[in-house]
């Protein structure tokens, strides 16, 4: 795995359809709370927010735009900051042992070089509340899939 990418793979217990619908659904629904002209996610759909830079813990204007969608999967989202692109993407995926997992992962490129290093000094500090968040959000969606069904 590069350095600049940081990623966390979760076994979910939903059915992959079940769990893709609800990611996609998930995802809509921010698109539409920026963006209410949304209809639907697809390719290219952007909108611009405000979101909190990583390391700094600044506020910026962002863009951010699907990169990839495949149907139960991949979902892949750019995040344009300042300083730098984060690209995002959920891949769906067997495991060696052929147990259902997605893996989640956030690779990170940064305009300054400064910057570059900082995120992979610091990474191993950030690796730890990213795994955590990763995992609850993962769960979250998990959830929801299995009470859809």
């Amino acid at each position: 795995m590069r350095t600049d990418t940081l990623s966390y793979k979760y076994h979910y217990q939903a059915k992959k359809t079940d769990l893709f619908q609800v990611l996609i659904r998930e995802q809509l629904g921010y698109f539409r709370r920026n963006d209410p002209s949304i209809k639907e996610l697809k390719t290219g759909t952007t909108i611009e927010t405000h979101l909190q830079t990583k390391l700094n813990k600044i506020q910026t204007e962002n863009s951010m735009t699907i990169k990839n969608i495949i149907p139960n999967e991949l979902f892949q989202l750019e995040t344009t900051q300042q300083g730098g692109v984060i690209v995002q993407t959920y891949q769906f995926e067997q495991d060696h042992r052929g147990k259902e997992r997605v893996v989640y992962s956030e690779r990170n490129t940064f305009s300054e070089s400064r910057s570059q290093m900082n995120f992979m000094v610091m990474g191993g500090l950030y690796k730890f509340f990213y795994n955590r968040g990763i995992k609850k959000r993962i769960q979250y969606l998990d959830n929801l899939a299995l009470q859809n069904h």
